[in-house]
């Protein structure tokens, strides 16, 4: 008895055909433990430009990392990476920004507007000479809307009483700005 049910078995596996992949993505879309079988080639589709119909649509919207920046979560580590300006395209959802390390000459106006969640920026260690008032905060922002937990900018040619006193308006803990030690 044993024996007729190992045979079956054995049998049942040995009538399973090799994987033959038509598509990027068929080892995702044929799962033999769903019991769906996988999705055939709809006659009339021949021309090679158009999509067949069990592919996922591959167009990406939302948030992009910038080239050779990690971003996990909501953090986006651009650090050590010889950058000579904030990148552009930074995830709208980021909340921690590391950009210490780089080459930063200046902060510009735009450079933190889309980051509405932006909580915390690392700009140390950088070639940053001045910070405007609205480098860090957009006009019409004041201490009521504060959304900075954290700004660093030390190590960074920057002189402190350069800085205009509404430039972190919009940082709600003082103390966690850091200036200074530029060597």
């Amino acid at each position: 008895m044993k024996a007729a049910i190992i045979f079956l078995l054995l049998a049942r596996v040995s009538w399973a055909g090799p994987f033959q992949q038509r598509g990027l993505f068929d080892f995702m879309l044929e799962d033999e433990a769903s019991g769906q079988e996988p999705q055939k080639r709809q006659p009339g589709l021949s021309e090679p430009d158009e999509r067949p119909p069990y592919l996922p649509d591959l167009d990406f919207e939302g948030p992009v990392c910038p080239f050779r920046c990690q971003c996990h979560l909501r953090v986006v580590q651009c650090s050590d990476l010889g950058l000579d300006k904030v990148p552009s395209n930074l995830p709208s959802d980021t909340t921690l920004l590391d950009l210490q390390n780089n080459r930063i000459t200046e902060i510009k106006d735009g450079d933190f507007k889309n980051l509405k969640n932006l909580h915390v920026v690392y700009l140390h260690n950088n070639n940053i000479s001045a910070v405007g008032a609205n480098d860090f905060c957009p006009p019409g922002y004041n201490t009521k809307k504060a959304s900075y937990s954290g700004v660093s900018l030390f190590s960074n040619p920057v002189q402190y009483w350069e800085i205009q006193p509404s430039t972190f308006r919009c940082v709600y803990v003082r103390s966690a700005i850091q200036l200074g030690n530029y060597k």
